[in-house]
Order: C-alpha cells, then structure tokens, then sequence
C-alpha cells in the first residue's frame, strides 16, 4: 500500500471520529476527494518541476499518534523565546499542550482551531472565513482540509492592537516516529488591528516526520501584520507550508521565512489583493547544507 492508499484508507477512520472537526464533514468529503483525483504533486507539474515528492511518497506515515509526548519546559525551553512575554501556543506531536502554553480571550481571542470550531459563539467567524481563500483544488492543501483537527485560531477585533507576541510553535517528538502531522491555523485582523507572530516548526528526533501545514490569514482594512516564520527541523523531517493570505485595503502583511534545516522544506506563499494601496512583503533567509532542500 502506498502512501496516497494509506492515507485514504486512514480517512475512513479519522471521518469516523467524534470531534469539532464533524462540522466540516462536508468541506472535509470534497477535500478528499480532490487528493483522491489528484494524489500528490509530481514534477511533471509546472509548479512542482524543481521539487520531487517521490521519496517522501515512498514512505509510509501514520495520522494517528499512539503516544502522548509530555516533554517539559527544560526539554524544549531553546526553542521558545524567553527573553520577552509572549502568547504561547504548543503543540506536541499535534496535540495541544496546555503545560507549555498561555493563551487568552481578553481583547482579542488566541487559542485552537477546535475550540473555535466546537462553540456556537465563533461560528460566524468559521463560516466566514474559514477554508475560503486556501486553494480547493490544491491536492496538498486538500488533504490538510481533509484531517483538519487541530491548529491554532488568532482573532484579533477592530481597532485591537495585541500587546504581546505571540508564538505558535509544532515539535514532533521520538515517541511518534514516522508521523505525518497537518495543522491548520486561521488568523483574522478585524480593521486597524495589528499583531505580531512567529511560527516554529521544530523537529526533535533525527527519524523521519511529515508535516503538511495549511494558514489562511485575512487582514481587513488597514490592518497590519508581522509574521514570522522558522523552520528548523532534523535532516529526515519533509515539511510543506502554504500559506495563503487576503487582503484588503490598506493593509500591511509581512511575511520572513527562515529555512534552517529539514531534509524537504517546500513554501507555498499566496498573497490575494482584494483592493488597491496594499503592501505586502515577503523575507526570508535559507541556510542549508549536505543534502537538503528549500524551494
């Protein structure tokens, strides 16, 4: 069984699952469908001609954790940013740790996908905005829709300007070798809201991990935003970002990447201009070696 085979036969049983997620059944059927069609990118594919897939796919890698990864602040504390007060949002392996996080409600809400996704009060904004701007027929970001489970959710009202960073940050551990983990973040800044966020992908085993992460990012009218994004995983980790952002007038939307390590690191990067006097600004610093490979 190949991977594309294994991971539509894990759909059947992740479909199955009781969850928040269930409110997306419909978008989540369509979505696999779409990965079914088209399985997984190939070079023949004008996008993808520089980035092959073909020893990724050779792998076999499961959705499911078996074990609870429970690391403590010690383990992990090189990787956080200490020196100032951050929002924290941690995730061991996929699953929410609550220990290494500070998350809030007060002015502006900074917490998971699935807690917006199961209470009734952010549900206009889920309807509104979630899975609109990612590419359906995109067979990777498809099959993100898919497993949509877990991830981190950042609404940021009118007129709010968030004090404090924040940090959304995915390790994958050694006791869930060979997993193939696919967070989902939706962030949102309402009119003249302004915030700033650094994103790390941080592998801690040298074994082999699959991450596949979608964002959908909405900047409304003269909103701004400062994303930071650090990608530093062992030589065996494939990681494959696409980030989609909209934005309205006025608007500022910065976006620095820096590719420090992995074995694959592909950047799927889409800005959407949906009015005019918009800025958009795209960094990013690649520092690789051996046989790695950014695109």
């Amino acid at each position: 069984m190949d991977l594309k085979e294994t991971l539509l036969s894990s759909y059947l049983a992740f479909d199955a699952q009781d969850g928040p997620q269930h409110k997306l059944q419909d978008q989540r059927a369509a979505a696999i469908d779409v990965f079914e069609q088209q399985g997984f990118p190939t070079k023949k594919q004008e996008d993808w001609k520089y980035t092959s897939l073909r020893n990724l796919t050779k792998s076999q890698f499961s959705v499911f954790p078996k074990e609870e990864a429970n690391l403590k602040l010690e383990d992990v504390k090189e990787y956080i940013l200490q020196d100032v007060d951050t929002y924290k949002i941690v995730f061991m392996d996929g699953v929410y740790n609550a220990y290494l996080s500070e998350t809030t409600h007060d002015g502006a809400d900074i917490c998971l996908l699935s807690a917006a996704l199961s209470k009734r009060k952010y549900a206009p904004i889920i309807k509104k905005y979630f899975n609109q701007i990612a590419e359906k027929e995109d067979s990777l970001t498809a099959l993100n829709t898919a497993f949509t489970k877990e991830g981190a959710y950042i609404y940021v009202p009118e007129g709010k300007v968030v004090e404090k960073p924040v940090q959304i940050i995915h390790f994958a551990t050694d006791k869930n070798p060979n997993l193939l983990l696919q967070p989902r973040n939706l962030i949102v800044l309402e009119k003249n809201a302004e915030i700033q966020i650094v994103e790390r992908h941080q592998s801690l085993i040298s074994g082999a991990t699959f991450t596949n992460v979608v964002t959908e990012i909405f900047t409304e009218k003269n909103a701004q935003l400062d994303y930071y994004k650090i990608q530093n995983d062992h030589t065996e980790a494939s990681l494959i970002d696409s980030t989609y952002i909209s934005q309205q007038k006025h608007s500022h939307a910065k976006v620095h990447t820096f590719s420090f390590g992995g074995k694959l690191t592909r950047n799927n990067l889409n800005f959407y201009h949906k009015a005019p006097e918009i800025n958009s600004t795209m960094k990013g610093i690649t520092l690789i070696e051996g046989k790695q490979f950014v695109d």
